[in-house]
């Protein structure tokens, strides 16, 4: 064990890991921070120039841009109540009235504190957690498989069931899009319409980056997305005295930090959950309940640790059952089957240093995005002054222009456009755009596992039920279907 974190940490020290955490930790804050764009779409931009790197270089990249995007997008929303990332509308609740009173310092070193700590926490989980849960699924086999694929996706559509049935139209166009192209058992084209360029199917990253990038840019240039022109920030870098105030709250970042991180854990939860259960548990163990929505540095803390917590927590199911809680995870995912790196039980034996490294990169990562933020707090809040427009333009030539270099195929990239079209349509409506990502991304492994299923208990759909471990997570499957609609019921 010793030996392979000592050949991990080797492997993330080097200049070319380094080098690629930190580029992509920048460009995170830098999507974080301008309002509407996040992480994912940083993601995506960068995902086709991933494929040249090394796989422990091209997922620390992507890792950066994902930790990092949390990081930034707390600057606006104290600054000017303004959300880089929908997580961080719980950051303004308490940040932005602070910044009114003066007090942006206090305001941005407590949601730098929690946004620290609560990395830094889930990197530990991570680490211990990791093993236990790998163990646990080397007994795994395909009806464990289809039922915990199953069950992500269900909770999916219930974590967005205010808009339930969009969200399972959705997962139904993704589970189709997965079926696209030459059947793996069969050999027989299915759904491609007598096109060449279908038979390969509809890959992840042409349909992220069209649903997201293209997609979220052109959502951009139609509106005006900042609150309020006022910026009240007068110092270039944080004011590290205010740090003290910020550690006052020791024991709700250390809460919100393991709330972040078993909210990540479940897939299609996402970071706004987090963000908010962690608000609302600093807020009801608070000796100063009534401070909440006015303005006190411990809702900023405890929101921030709880969705910068999220992207390790988020790791743990794609490394150990490479099932992916959500789009982000889901993109990392493709860097790994791209490099042939299977996730699953097996990874952490089959590739100890490889697993190792990405531990030591996310630690990495958030002290760099603390670092980068704390001495350029002021040019980093200036980039929301870059006009929409213009960035969207430019994010959208990015994102072509990168999936055509991919494979040098004028297809991808239509895909990726026409995608584009759709997330727009969509984002626009307000549809939980995740559920059809979640759903072209498992629907391959829930269609395999099912067939394998099948075939061990000779056609007969009870081998389901004759398992353990398959039996309990379809019960609980039903559980999260059954309890939240019986409660809204209630309630209506």
């Amino acid at each position: 064990m010793w030996h392979n974190l000592i050949s991990g940490a080797t492997a993330a020290l080097t200049v070319a890991n380094i080098g690629s955490l930190v580029f992509g930790t920048f460009v995170g804050i830098v999507v974080g921070i301008l309002p509407g764009i996040g992480p994912m779409v940083g993601m995506v931009m960068l995902l086709p120039f991933t494929f040249a790197l090394a796989p422990d270089v091209a997922l620390s990249l992507l890792l950066g841009v994902f930790c990092g995007g949390y990081f930034g997008g707390a600057v606006p929303a104290i600054l000017m109540r303004t959300p880089g990332v929908p997580s961080s509308l719980v950051t303004s609740f308490d940040g932005f009235p602070l910044t009114r009173k003066g007090e942006a310092q206090t305001a941005l070193s407590a949601a730098l504190l929690g946004s620290f700590g609560g990395g830094i926490i889930s990197v530990i989980i991570l680490v211990f957690l990791a093993p236990l849960l790998a163990h646990v699924a080397a007994n795994f086999g395909p009806p464990e498989y289809f039922a915990a694929g199953l069950f992500g996706v269900t909770l999916v559509v219930m974590a967005n069931r205010d808009r339930l049935m969009q969200g399972i139209l959705l997962l139904g166009l993704g589970l189709w899009f997965s079926t696209v192209g030459i059947d793996g058992t069969t050999l027989s084209p299915r759904f491609n319409f007598a096109t060449l360029s279908l038979q390969n199917g509809l890959h992840i990253v042409p349909v992220c980056l069209g649903l997201f990038g293209v997609g979220q840019t052109l959502l951009l240039v139609e509106r005006k997305l900042l609150m309020t022109d006022q910026m009240n920030l007068t110092r270039s870098t944080l004011d590290f005295s205010k740090l003290r105030v910020a550690l006052r709250y020791w024991k709700t970042l250390i809460k919100s930090g393991l709330i972040g991180t078993f909210v990540g854990l479940l897939p299609g939860t996402g970071s706004i959950l987090a963000s908010f259960m962690s608000y609302e548990a600093a807020k009801r163990s608070s000796k100063r309940p009534q401070d909440f929505g006015r303005g006190t540095p411990e809702g900023c803390l405890a929101s921030e640790a709880g969705n910068n917590a999220v992207p390790a927590g988020a790791m743990i199911p794609l490394l150990t059952l490479g099932i992916p809680g959500d789009a982000l995870s889901a993109v990392l995912l493709g860097v790994f089957t791209i490099n042939g790196i299977y996730p699953g039980p097996l990874l952490l034996v089959n590739e100890p240093v490889l697993i190792n490294t990405l531990y030591c990169s996310i630690f990495m990562i958030n002290i760099a995005a603390f670092l980068m933020l704390a001495f350029w707090l002021k040019p980093f809040a200036m980039i929301v002054r870059i006009p929409s427009t213009l960035l969207a333009v430019n994010i959208m030539l990015i994102s072509v222009v990168g999936i055509y270099a991919v494979n040098t195929r004028i297809f991808d990239a239509a895909v990726a456009v026409f995608m584009g079209v759709l997330g727009y349509i969509l984002l626009r409506l307000k549809w939980p755009v995740v559920s059809l990502v979640m759903g072209v991304v498992l629907g391959e492994i829930l269609e395999t596992r099912l067939r394998e299923s099948l075939s061990i208990g000779e056609g007969n759909p009870l081998i389901f039920f004759t398992r353990p471990i398959s039996l309990a997570l379809i019960i609980l499957t039903v559980l999260i279907v059954v309890i939240p609609l019986y409660k809204d019921r209630r309630q209506g």
